[in-house]
């Protein structure tokens, strides 16, 4: 068996297609349909049923595909760090893969991902949005390289960095009457407003819940939705109240869909942070683009709030603030494409 034949299979699976996969190795399809059966005959199992049209994968396949992923990244990382030796100005090459929620990969990775390809052009960057049990998931498998969550915890096989905390903003729709009162409002204001909320199952309804109740405040829930976009749909379609990360919402308010409301004692983050393998040495391209993500702390359309704090260690698995803010995790939110 050659490393070849699993990186073949590897991009068979991936591709969904023979023909394009062999098109990426440089060898003919019927070569790359040979490598994937002289693998199954090594296995002594069948990964692939080719009787179907498209072909599917057989529950041998999956586990094996599931696996191969780190493994083949592993391997390729081992080569990079053998080639480049103890020259550290070698160019870093390679690719860098990252998932992400909904959230941090639509208001962050665009950015990030033009940054890193400024400072390593000879490297490449790809992201997949994902809810959070499925970026935790990818990375325990070594699917990705490292991935990028709301509130991240360390486990036994995982270990979480703290990148920043996000501010959070009171928003309104400028027909709401709250958008008329001087700012800032006062948290009586708020009583038995109608709220465009999160599903109470997420942290991110539960933390909010838990700042108006020290405020003293009680609102009403108009709705409870299960993500970002969501809530913010409702909160212009509806004239609604809504809180929410201020960067999800930069263009609603700069189009006048929405207004940003301050209000007294409510000051509101979540944490945001890296989680990758405890067991796993990543290659150089990955530490180059984790080592900028931490370097950005700070983001544009930030508060002045001071976001240095952030820290390099493992994040808290039961944080709830930094003293000046109550912390946030994620709710996820859909893509449109």
């Amino acid at each position: 068996m050659h490393i070849r034949s699993l990186k073949v299979f590897y991009d068979v699976v991936r591709k969904r297609s023979f023909s394009h996969a062999a098109v990426e190795h440089g060898m003919t399809q019927s070569a790359a349909s040979q490598s994937v059966q002289h693998l199954e005959e090594f296995l002594g199992v069948k990964l692939i049923d080719r009787t179907k049209r498209p072909f599917v994968m057989t529950a041998e396949g999956q586990k094996f595909f599931d696996g191969l992923s780190g493994v083949l990244r592993q391997f390729d990382s081992l080569v990079e760090e053998v080639r480049a030796g103890n020259n550290t100005t070698a160019a870093i090459t390679g690719q860098v893969m990252v998932a992400s929620i909904y959230s941090m990969g639509l208001s962050y990775l665009p950015t990030l991902q033009e940054m890193f390809h400024k400072a390593c052009p000879a490297a490449n960057m790809n992201y997949l949005l994902a809810h959070p049990h499925e970026v935790y998931r990818m990375v325990e498998q070594g699917t990705v390289d490292f991935g990028m969550v709301s509130y991240p915890e360390s486990t036994h096989s995982i270990v979480a960095t703290s990148w920043r905390h996000e501010p959070m903003v009171l928003v309104a729709s400028p027909r709401h009457r709250l958008a008329s009162l001087n700012q800032p409002i006062r948290p009586e204001d708020l009583s038995q407003v109608a709220l465009v909320a999160f599903a109470q199952n997420l942290k991110i309804r539960q933390e909010i819940d838990k700042q108006l109740r020290h405020l003293g405040v009680t609102m009403r829930i108009a709705v409870e939705l299960d993500n970002i976009d969501s809530v913010k749909h409702a909160a212009v379609v509806n004239s609604g109240v809504a809180i929410l990360p201020k960067l999800t919402v930069q263009n609603e308010v700069a189009a006048g869909s929405l207004k940003m409301l301050a209000c007294e004692g409510l000051n509101l983050t979540r944490p945001l942070g890296i989680i990758q393998r405890r067991d796993v040495s990543m290659s150089r391209a990955a530490r180059s683009f984790i080592e900028l993500i931490l370097s950005n702390v700070v983001w544009p359309g930030d508060s002045d709030r001071d976001d240095s704090t952030h820290g390099k260690a493992e994040a808290s698995t039961s944080a709830s603030g930094n003293g000046r803010a109550n912390v946030l995790a994620d709710a996820p939110a859909s893509v449109s494409s």
